[in-house]
């Protein structure tokens, strides 16, 4: 029987295995929920094995359905030496802080070489490119030397700016990644193309079409509620 680790800091634990020298993914979700997205995508593409989850009496009060079976709001996952936090709701502002410490010290306790989160960037007309940032100047260097854009200068909210922050204090090597999305609804196409550059810094090889599907039906179904909503403004008031 696999023994479960408890991490204890002051808002939360995290009951799980242990795995070392792993790289840490962070996917919670933001403007276009890109992380969680993107998390759930690794999960079955990879066939990741659930390793434990992170639990607090400041969660909300909630539990995910998968196949009709109930699963823990904020799970990690591991396969391939790939280590995944996977929530599946906003974390709270009064939590970050101390989720991120929990998470730092998971991943000094099993020294990760790596942590990678993903976050969201509102532009006004999409490019598809992919922006990143880094907690170190060799970090950054290593980004670049992959060819992906460098965001100059902004904020990072939310667990991503506290994992940033916190790593590095740590001196664990941190990078974000950052989609383009035109507002807060869910984009699986904005979370597609950060694939391209996850396969590359991971050497793994996750496929786009389940998320271009996604996409394709969910602008079809917001197709279909602007036309009703024209021709509801188009209709006369009265009859």
């Amino acid at each position: 029987m696999v023994k479960l680790v408890e991490t204890d800091v002051e808002c939360c634990q995290i009951i799980s295995e242990d795995v070392e020298d792993a790289i840490i993914l962070e996917g919670s979700p933001e403007l276009g929920l890109i992380g969680n997205i993107l998390g759930w995508l690794l999960v079955e593409q990879l066939k990741m094995k659930q390793i434990g989850f992170v639990d607090s009496k400041d969660f909300p009060p909630l539990a995910v359905l998968y196949n009709g079976v109930t699963l823990h709001p904020f799970r990690i996952y591991n396969a391939e030496n790939i280590v995944l936090f996977l929530s599946d709701f906003i974390i709270p502002p009064n939590v970050a802080y101390d989720m991120a410490n929990g998470i730092i010290s998971w991943a000094e306790k099993n020294k990760a070489k790596e942590i990678i989160t993903f976050n969201s960037v509102v532009v006004r007309e999409k490019t598809g490119q992919i922006a990143a940032a880094a907690n170190s100047a060799d970090a950054v260097k290593k980004l670049a030397d992959m060819e992906i854009p460098i965001m100059p200068f902004g904020n990072i909210n939310g667990l991503s700016g506290t994992l940033m922050t916190r790593s590095m204090i740590k001196g664990i090597p941190a990078s974000c990644l950052f989609a383009e999305v035109l507002n807060q609804y869910p984009d699986p196409r904005a979370a597609a193309t950060m694939v391209d550059v996850l396969n590359k810094k991971l050497d793994i090889n996750i496929e786009t079409e389940p998320l271009l599907k996604e996409a394709e039906e969910i602008e079809s179904r917001l197709k279909e509620l602007a036309n009703t909503v024209q021709e509801g403004q188009e209709s006369p008031a009265y009859s």
